[in-house]
């Protein structure tokens, strides 16, 4: 089955109201669409973009939709990318306008504070962020090596690449240290990675694991930094999607077969 065929069976699917639920549901489908948003082919990322604004018009969908890592940054990357085509700018526009307006209640009131970071807001207490700054980090062969290596470790559940600052950002299980994302990059033998973290007063410090020296902007006690960096710019435009882990530790749903193809074949 290719990309566009994969694609155009879940639009046909989100056509129908009776879907729409279940498709968000589904462990992997809205996941998989996000990734198929950085597809060359126009077509692709058209159908797919027609697939999302099916699933926005359901309302209850909108909460997840707007939450799904990567889904935000890529709307907006789509919707301000200059003269690229027009259909598919528009069709983000209207999937963006969907989510976004999303009716707030009292029990979203942590809602307020995701403009922070597209993960932060997502977290709870089963997962947290890690924030990994990896010399080597250049060009789309590097970051495979590093996608193949990260999607080994036991307890990753997401990543995505801020490819201008040689960074990946990682979301995982708690139990999950920095030292075992750091050792998983370090063997690819032309990566070297680093977790980033913030002291007390702000500034970033690099933390290395073993061979390399820890590097710091500023002064402070390691021992009583966070396990993340948060983003502070929610309009920053990352072009590189976030990656999330298909089926870890859930049943395959009733779209298993398309699940099947976005953990295959996209990355």
């Amino acid at each position: 089955m290719t990309a566009l065929g994969v694609v155009e069976h879940l639009r046909n699917l989100a056509a129908d109201p009776q879907n729409r639920a279940t498709i968000v549901k589904d462990q992997g489908c809205l996941a998989g669409l996000v990734l198929f948003l950085d597809n060359e082919d126009v077509n692709v990322v058209n159908t797919a973009l027609e697939a999302l604004k099916f699933l926005s018009e359901f309302q209850p969908n909108r909460s997840k939709m707007k939450e799904e890592i990567g889904m935000v940054i890529s709307l907006k990357t789509i919707m301000h990318k200059e003269g690229y085509h027009s259909k598919a700018r528009q069709l983000a526009k209207e999937v963006y306008q969907n989510i976004i307006s999303t009716v707030k209640t009292p029990s979203s009131r942590r809602a307020r504070h995701t403009s922070q970071s597209f993960f932060l807001g997502n977290l709870n207490k089963r997962a947290k962020v890690v924030t990994l700054h990896i010399k080597g980090l250049a060009n789309q062969v590097t970051r495979k090596l590093c996608e193949e290596e990260l999607l080994k470790v036991k307890g990753v559940i997401s990543f995505t690449f801020v490819m201008n600052k040689s960074r990946c950002i990682v979301r995982c299980k708690v139990e999950l240290t920095p030292e075992t994302l750091c050792d998983a990059i370090n063997n690819t033998k032309v990566l070297s990675a680093q977790q980033v973290i913030k002291n007390e007063r702000g500034e970033e410090v690099m933390l290395s694991f073993g061979k390399a020296p820890a590097k710091s902007c500023g002064r402070g006690n390691s021992s009583t930094l966070p396990d993340y960096l948060p983003e502070d710019d929610e309009d920053t435009v990352i072009s590189d999607k976030a990656i999330t882990r298909v089926g870890d530790d859930k049943e395959n749903g009733w779209f298993s077969s398309v699940t099947s193809f976005f953990s295959k074949t996209l990355y």
